[in-house]
C-alpha cells in the first residue's frame, strides 16, 4: 500500500501580488502568482484547493480579504490570535504585526541553527525581524525601492516618475541616475548597516534574506546570509501544520 501524501495549500496575499503555493510532504511542489488586480485568474486557481488543508496570510484590507476566504475556506487565517510555534509577547502592538513577518519569523526560528535570527524581506516595504530563543522581539520597517522612487515624484514638483534599473553608479550624471544612486546605493548601505549592528550585537546569528527584491542584493551577500524566496510561504506552511 502507497503511503499517502499530505498536501497542504498557502495562499499569500500581499499589497500587489497573491501567490498559490502547495506542498506536499513539507516540499514545495508547486507555485503561482498573480497581480492582486486579476480576480478572475486568483479565483480560479484558488477555486481549485478550497477542498485541500490550507492557510491564507493577507495584508489586504478586510474587504479585499473577505472575497478570497469565501472561495478558498481556509483551514486557517492568520492574526495575532493564531496558534503560533514561537511567542509574540514581546511585541507591544501584535494586532497590527503584519502577517506576512509573523511567517517570517515562524521559518527563521525553525530554520536557524543559532538561538538568534534575522529576517530580512527585501519587497514593497524593507522589513527587519528578529527572533531570539523562540521570542519575536520586532524589528524594522522602511519604505522599498520602488516606493522611494514614487515618493520623490509624488511629493516633489520637478522630479519624475522612474523605473527601477538593476544598478546604479555611486556618483548620478543626471537627475535621472542622481535619483536611482539615492534609492538603489541608499537601501544597500541601509541593509549592511542593520547587518552590522545586529552581527556586532547578537552572536550567534543566522540572518536570512527573503522578498521580491532580494534578487537585486543577495549576489552582493555573505555566503553565511540564506537567500530563500520562499521563506516567507514555508513559515505559513509550518503555522498551517501547528494548527491542524
Amino acid at each position: 500500500m502507497k503511503e499517502e501524501k499530505e498536501k497542504y495549500c498557502v495562499v499569500d496575499a500581499g499589497n500587489t501580488r497573491v501567490k498559490v503555493v502547495d506542498f506536499e510532504n513539507g516540499d514545495v511542489i508547486s507555485q503561482t502568482s498573480f497581480s492582486i488586480n486579476d480576480k478572475e485568474k486568483i479565483k480560479s486557481i484558488i477555486f481549485l484547493k478550497k477542498d485541500t488543508i490550507s492557510i491564507l496570510s493577507s495584508v489586504l484590507e478586510e474587504k479585499q480579504r473577505d472575497w478570497i476566504v469565501e472561495i478558498l475556506k481556509p483551514n486557517v487565517v492568520l492574526s495575532n490570535k493564531t496558534p503560533l510555534p514561537i511567542k509574540l509577547d514581546s511585541y507591544k502592538t501584535p494586532e497590527t504585526l503584519g502577517a506576512d513577518r509573523i511567517a517570517n519569523a515562524v521559518a527563521a526560528n525553525h530554520y536557524s541553527k543559532t538561538p538568534s535570527s534575522l529576517v530580512i524581506d527585501i519587497g514593497t516595504c524593507i522589513k527587519f525581524d528578529f527572533v531570539h530563543n523562540g521570542n519575536f522581539k520586532g524589528g524594522s520597517i522602511s519604505p522599498g525601492y520602488a516606493m522611494r522612487l514614487k515618493a520623490m515624484h509624488e511629493f516633489t514638483g520637478a522630479l519624475p516618475m522612474l523605473d527601477l534599473e538593476d544598478n546604479s553608479p555611486l556618483v548620478g550624471d543626471s537627475t535621472k541616475y542622481a535619483m536611482l544612486s539615492g534609492v538603489i546605493n541608499g537601501i544597500h548601505a541601509e541593509i549592511e548597516g542593520f547587518i552590522n549592528q545586529y552581527t556586532q550585537q547578537y552572536q550567534p546569528l543566522t540572518i536570512f534574506l527573503t522578498g521580491g527584491d532580494l534578487k537585486r542584493f543577495d549576489k552582493e551577500l555573505k555566503n553565511s546570509i540564506f537567500a530563500d524566496c520562499n521563506l516567507t510561504v514555508k513559515g505559513l506552511y509550518l503555522i498551517l501544520k501547528h494548527n491542524v
